[in-house]
């Protein structure tokens, strides 16, 4: 009886050892791996962010949403992301190294296009805003992509491939997509030459008219009617009525 009591004794811590092995081998050939790689990851995202810029400009002010100049802001007027408010101001880099103030394109038509390299339907519309820019650039036309919180790294070869020359804005932490309320992306603001923002449309421009929704397929003359409206003085009145 008790060389029962032993044998059993002795197996009991062996059964128990050949039970923890299992998980111990799970996590040092699965669990451990999975870690070290994400932290890598996320070291070599890091870096290049700290190599191509932070969250402050050289001057030391913030990137991100900012007050509209009190000059450019009459008494009571709404500053608001929606159609006939005037369009929240923001600062941020820019893709070419410098820096980019909405405001400071206070005067001329704005077309402000959000969009990203992985949004697919932003490939499909980006050659018209390239296209449009190239044929109203020389009216003052301003046409701003602004990136949603990608690197220097990534966009810039994009935006060489698709022959993106406007200026793109980088807006790293996404404070300015939050700002402007996005629902989702491409998102474009059409502001006139006032700084006020006279449509938004949500949704890829696609060259042909596809179906029955609208927006999700429009033609392409949707988008040179928006421009038009905003080419026009700030406060004259289309003719249909519009402001």
């Amino acid at each position: 009886m008790a060389d029962n009591v032993d044998a059993s004794r002795s197996v009991a811590p062996e059964a128990a050892s050949a039970g923890r092995r299992p998980q111990r081998g799970f996590f040092r050939r699965i669990v451990f791996p999975v870690l070290v790689i994400a932290a890598i990851a996320a070291a070599i995202w890091w870096l290049d962010y700290r190599q191509e810029g932070g969250s402050f400009s050289p001057a030391g002010e913030r990137y991100g949403p900012s007050d509209l100049p009190a000059a450019l802001a009459p008494a009571g007027a709404s500053v608001d992301p929606q159609e006939g408010a005037l369009a929240p101001d923001f600062l941020l880099e820019r893709l070419d190294g410098g820096e980019m103030r909405l405001s400071d394109f206070r005067g001329q038509p704005v077309v402000l296009n959000f969009w990203a390299t992985w949004c697919a339907p932003c490939r499909k519309e980006i050659p018209q805003f390239v296209e449009a820019y190239n044929r109203f650039k020389q009216q003052n036309l301003v046409v701003i992509g602004l990136n949603l919180q990608e690197g220097k790294s990534i966009v810039e070869p994009f935006a060489r491939d698709f022959g993106m020359d406007f200026p793109i804005a980088i807006d790293r932490d996404g404070e300015v997509g939050d700002q402007y309320r996005l629902l989702g992306l491409p998102t474009t603001f059409f502001i006139d030459r006032g700084g006020v923002i006279r449509s938004v449309f949500t949704g890829p421009f696609l060259e042909e008219s596809r179906g029955i929704n609208v927006q999700e397929a429009i033609g392409s003359t949707e988008l040179e009617r928006r421009i038009a409206e905003i080419m026009s003085p700030a406060g004259q009145t289309s003719e249909d009525g519009s402001r």
